[in-house]
C-alpha cells in the first residue's frame, strides 16, 4: 500500500539520492554537490511558497518524488491558479512499479482538491503524457544568428547592466509584459532572485524615466577549447514592452560582432525571422527545393485541463468571438473519469453558458489532450478536424466551430519548472 505525503527536509536526503541515479546528465554523484543540492531543496521547500516536495511511500521506504509548483497563469487576460509538477524521479530499483503513475495521479487530484482546473509540465517523454491526457503548448524555437543580423539602431543609451536592487524594476517589467500576454505566468520571489545569484548570468535593462522597459538575461558558452575569443552569447530571457527597447536591445546584439560568434537565442516567437536580417542557422543545409534551415523547433511544455466545467467557469468574462451556437461536447479522458464527461454549451454572441440539458446544434467529441491544446489556442478545431482528431456531428457547422474556439493569440510561457 503507497502513502504519498509532503517530504519532510530529513527525507530530502535519500530524495536527492533518487534524483541523482533518475537524472545523471544533470545531476552529478559527487558528495558535496548532493549536499549543496539537499541544503537547496531545504530552503526551496520552508521558504518558497510556490512549491513543496513529495514522496511515494511503501514499507515506510521512499521509492519515488516529485515537485509540485502553485503558479498564476494569463488565461486571455484574467490570471487563474494552475498546478505544475517537475522532477518527478523513482528509485531504479522500483522502476516499472507503477510508482511514476501514483505519482501522476496523486498529481491530479491534489489540484482536483484545491478547486483547480488546470495543470502543465513539461515531459521527459512527450508520448508518454500525451496518453495521460496532456496536451502539447506552443514549440520552442531556437535561432542561432550571426550578431550583426540583429537591428543596429541609433542609440543604446538607455541601457546598463543590472543588478540586485534593480529586483523590483525587473518584477514590474515582466509583470506589465505577463498581464498582457496570453500563457505567461507570474514569476515568483525565487525565479526574480535566482536572476541575480547566477555568477554567469548577465542582466542589461532598458530603463525609460526610471522604469524597466525591457531586458535581456544572457551567459556565454565557449565554442572551441583553444581558442578563448570564440564564444556564443547564449539569451536566457528577453523581455520588451516597446519597439524602442526591442531597438536598443537588438542594437547592444548588433555590436557584439567583434566577440561572439553566434546569438542563441529560444523562443516562442513564430515571426523572428522578419526581424533580423539573417535568420540563417549556419548549417547550410537547404529543404527541398530551397528553403534555408533558420532554426531547430521543439515540444515541451504541454496543458492538462483536469476539471472541464470549471475551466468555462475560469473563463467566464471571455468571449468566445462572438459566435452563437449550441454544442454538444464530449470529451475522452481515459485518465480521469470524472472528466469523461459530455456537456451541452450555449454561445450567445460569445459568451458561454453551460446547459445541463436540451437541444444542440452540433455535436463534437475530442480527447480531452487536444481539447486542452485548442482551449489554449495552441491549435484550431479545423486543423484537428482535418488531422482526424476530432468528431463534429455536421460538417456544415466547422466553420462555426472553428471562430467559436479560435485565438488571435497563441499562449508564451517561459517558466522552467
Amino acid at each position: 500500500m503507497s502513502e504519498i505525503r509532503k517530504i519532510n527536509n530529513e527525507e530530502l536526503k535519500e530524495f536527492v539520492d533518487i534524483v541523482t541515479n533518475a537524472y545523471p546528465g544533470i545531476m552529478q554523484p559527487i558528495e558535496e554537490m548532493k549536499e549543496a543540492t539537499i541544503k537547496r531543496f531545504s530552503e526551496r521547500q520552508d521558504q518558497d511558497e510556490s512549491l513543496d516536495f513529495f514522496g511515494l511511500f511503501r514499507n515506510d521506504r521512499l521509492l519515488g518524488g516529485m515537485r509540485l509548483h502553485y503558479y498564476q497563469m494569463n488565461l486571455f487576460g484574467n490570471f487563474i491558479s494552475v498546478g505544475g509538477v517537475g522532477l518527478v524521479a523513482v528509485d531504479l530499483l522500483h522502476k516499472k512499479e507503477k510508482a511514476a503513475k501514483e505519482l501522476l495521479e496523486y498529481f491530479l487530484s491534489f489540484f482536483l482538491d484545491k478547486g483547480i482546473n488546470m495543470v502543465l509540465l513539461y515531459p521527459f517523454r512527450p508520448d508518454f503524457y500525451k496518453k495521460m491526457g496532456f496536451g502539447y503548448g506552443p514549440k520552442m524555437h531556437q535561432y542561432r544568428i550571426t550578431p550583426d543580423s540583429f537591428p543596429l539602431g541609433p542609440s543604446k543609451s538607455r541601457l546598463r547592466f543590472l543588478s540586485l536592487i534593480d529586483k523590483e524594476k525587473v518584477r514590474d517589467c515582466y509583470s506589465r509584459y505577463a498581464l498582457k500576454t496570453h500563457g505567461m505566468f507570474y514569476k515568483t520571489d525565487a525565479e526574480l532572485e535566482g536572476m541575480f545569484k547566477n555568477p554567469e548570468i548577465r542582466i542589461i535593462g532598458y530603463e525609460d524615466n526610471s522604469e524597466i522597459k525591457g531586458y535581456i538575461q544572457f551567459s556565454f558558452e565557449k565554442r572551441s577549447q583553444t581558442n578563448f575569443v570564440y564564444n556564443d552569447l547564449v539569451i536566457k530571457e528577453m523581455i520588451y514592452e516597446t519597439p524602442e527597447a526591442l531597438l536598443e536591445i537588438s542594437t547592444f546584439l548588433h555590436t557584439q560582432a567583434d566577440q561572439v560568434n553566434r546569438i542563441v537565442w529560444n523562443t516562442q516567437e513564430e515571426y523572428v525571422h522578419f526581424l533580423i536580417e539573417d535568420p540563417r542557422n549556419g548549417s547550410h543545409n537547404l529543404l527541398p527545393s530551397v528553403y534555408h534551415e533558420t532554426n531547430l523547433s521543439g515540444v515541451g511544455l504541454m496543458y492538462r485541463i483536469i476539471n472541464v466545467h470549471g475551466i468555462f467557469e475560469d473563463l467566464k468574462d471571455h468571449n468566445f468571438n462572438h459566435v452563437s451556437a449550441k454544442v454538444k461536447l464530449k470529451i475522452k479522458d481515459t485518465f480521469l473519469p470524472q472528466n469523461n464527461i459530455e456537456l451541452i454549451l450555449h454561445a450567445h454572441n460569445g459568451w458561454l453558458e453551460i446547459a445541463s440539458n436540451g437541444d444542440y446544434d452540433v455535436k463534437i467529441s475530442l480527447d480531452v489532450s487536444d481539447f486542452s491544446s485548442m482551449l489554449m489556442g495552441v491549435v484550431t478545431f479545423k486543423e484537428l478536424y482535418l488531422l482526424g482528431r476530432t468528431e463534429i456531428s455536421n460538417s456544415e457547422y466547422l466553420e462555426t466551430m472553428n471562430r467559436l474556439f479560435f485565438s488571435i493569440e497563441k499562449p508564451r510561457s517561459i517558466s522552467l519548472f
